[in-house]
């Protein structure tokens, strides 16, 4: 296996592909409305950094976010722990990517980020382990 195929195992292991992109697309264009008020040209390079970031930190931290679920037990404190953790660190990387030179509005740009990973991380925790207690029982 070649240097490109090691890195999209590695990718297909650790991204969640599905969500990383709508999270990429609802992200990217919820910032560029919150930094139109400042220029197309800063509202692009903000929803841009969110995008790209989301794709990648976004994906990797969804597919965390489900890791955690499944391994505590019981779920009642397992997805609470998962968007916890998960969401936590994807919320802080987003402040700090927007608090870098050419976001004009950081903190507006980051509160997506909170309503999406509180909402969606719990949901993806609990779809995960109803996917699992659903082959488990097969």
């Amino acid at each position: 296996m070649g240097t490109l195929g090691g890195l999209k195992a590695f990718l297909d292991r650790h991204i969640d592909y599905r969500g990383a992109v709508a999270g990429a697309l609802v992200l990217g264009g919820l910032v560029l409305y919150i930094n139109l008020a400042h220029g197309w040209h800063d509202a692009l390079v903000a929803a841009g950094k969110q995008a790209v970031y989301t794709f990648l930190a976004g994906g990797y931290m969804m597919r965390l976010n489900e890791r955690i679920a499944l391994a505590c037990n019981p779920g009642i404190v397992a997805v609470p722990l998962g968007v916890a953790c998960a969401g936590g660190l994807a919320t802080a990387l987003t402040y700090l990517v927007h608090s870098m030179k050419g976001t004009p509005e950081p903190l507006n740009s980051t509160l997506p980020t909170v309503a999406v990973v509180v909402f969606g991380f719990t949901f993806l925790g609990v779809m995960a382990r109803r996917g699992r207690a659903a082959s488990a029982s097969r």
